[in-house]
């Protein structure tokens, strides 16, 4: 699981109930279990790839079953903050990513929204990754 460093505004199950998104969500990118990944997100979802629109709603699926192939995947949460239903957390990410045979190397930064939902759990709302080097 990830390191927290920072719960400001956040209650201490709230940023234990984010960070605990971490493993599940690096195991259904690398299975490629979208409808697990999915069930993570609000109905609304959106992302924001690198060099690529956004892309939102049932959109997503479309593009995620499009998306190369995760080889491996780690991330880590920096910092994380929140004021009422919604968070903010922010920190580093690297995937090897199998694309036309070959395995490449991502390493990047990310700021995922969350937005608590009426049972209390906390979901992604909106997905922003971006590399570290330059395209």
């Amino acid at each position: 699981m990830s390191q927290v460093i920072d719960g400001t505004g956040l209650t201490p199950n709230d940023v234990l109930a984010i960070g605990a998104l971490v493993e599940p969500w690096t195991n259904a990118c690398v299975g490629r279990d979208w409808d697990s990944l999915l069930g993570m997100c609000t109905d609304d979802i959106v992302f924001q790839p690198p060099n690529e629109p956004s892309v939102a709603g049932r959109d997503v699926r479309r593009w995620l079953d499009n998306f190369p192939a995760i080889k491996a995947m780690a991330w880590h949460i920096d910092h994380v903050e929140g004021v009422g239903h919604l968070a903010c957390a922010s920190g580093w990410v690297k995937m090897t990513l199998e694309m036309d045979g070959q395995q490449l190397v991502f390493d990047g930064k990310y700021t995922d929204v969350f937005r608590r939902q009426p049972d209390g759990t906390w979901r992604f709302a909106l997905v922003i990754w971006n590399s570290n080097t330059a395209a």
